[in-house]
């Protein structure tokens, strides 16, 4: 089934805190969404961290990392690569 949801992550430099929303995600009884995180030019494991969970393959994960920009652009961006009906 195709999803019809996007959950948005915007973050910078917060590898420590991420492991908690993949636990809470991957719990979940429906998985029928997109984890679209937007890394607005972390310089700590954030990308490391992404790269293992997408091996993993519990939940579909969409990573994009582009140069510091600010929150508000990152949000941006996660609106312009979002495939899905619904957006949160």
């Amino acid at each position: 089934m195709k999803p019809i949801l996007t959950i948005f992550t915007p973050t910078y430099n917060r590898a420590y805190i991420l492991p908690k929303l993949y636990e809470s995600l991957i719990k979940q009884t429906n998985k029928n969404f997109i984890w679209l995180i937007v890394d607005d030019g972390s310089d700590d494991n954030t990308e490391d961290i992404i790269k293992k969970w997408k091996e993993e393959n519990y939940i579909d994960i969409e990573y994009i990392k582009q140069h510091n920009q600010g929150k508000h652009i990152a949000h941006n961006t996660g609106v312009d690569n979002c495939k899905t009906e619904l957006f949160f």
